[in-house]
């Protein structure tokens, strides 16, 4: 029988992200990948960290406890170095508060009427936690966010993102070209590095 390993998000777009790496990276194969729908009442954790990488492992040791089941949990987002790196940790929950990505994108242009992209950073933190195991690696890509949503792939910010050095958004991207060039590739490059010292 084999172990589980479960994937902390209710996040449909990042589960198959997080699928994608896992196989791409060839980690945890000898493990039966599992999502939170297999768990009733399974409730969510108070991100109260102040850091990507806090707030990662507050969300993996709130499933470990929970399910008693090794778990893998990121938090990601992106910052806007001339805004003291809003929305930062809060980047979902802005969006959710101001009624959908597209305000918070206005909101950040409201501050920057004259410009049409804005210097930002993506990042992402993973953490993977059992009870013998802990590992945790974070990534970050730069690049601009733009005032318009471009393109229909990916999901959350990705239409309003290009990296340093292309000119297409995430969304733009074939959905290969965008995993092997985000933040989340490079936060598990880390993480599959340390896994294969480990093994």
């Amino acid at each position: 029988m084999k172990n589980n390993l479960l994937l902390g998000t209710s996040n449909t777009g990042k589960l198959k992200e997080f699928i994608f790496y896992i196989k791409h990276f060839g980690l945890f194969s000898e493990y039966e990948v599992i999502n939170l729908n297999e768990f009733i009442n399974i409730g969510e954790p108070a991100e109260n960290g102040e850091t990507f990488e806090e707030n990662c492992e507050i969300k993996s040791k709130y499933f470990l406890d929970k399910t008693n089941t090794l778990v893998l949990c990121d938090d990601s987002g992106f910052v806007v170095n001339k805004l003291n790196n809003y929305p930062g940790i809060k980047t979902a929950r802005e969006a959710k508060k101001l009624g959908g990505e597209q305000k918070v994108i206005d909101f950040i242009f409201s501050k920057f009427e004259n410009l049409s992209y804005v210097d930002a950073t993506f990042i992402c933190s993973i953490c993977i936690l059992g009870k013998n195991q802990r590992y945790k690696a974070s990534g970050s890509i730069h690049g601009f966010i733009i005032k318009d949503k471009r393109g229909n792939g990916g999901f959350g910010y990705d239409p309003y993102f290009i990296p340093t050095d292309n000119n297409k958004t995430f969304a733009e991207m074939n959905e290969r070209q965008k995993l092997l060039n985000s933040h989340r590739y490079k936060a598990f490059k880390k993480l599959s590095n340390q896994i294969l010292q480990d093994n």
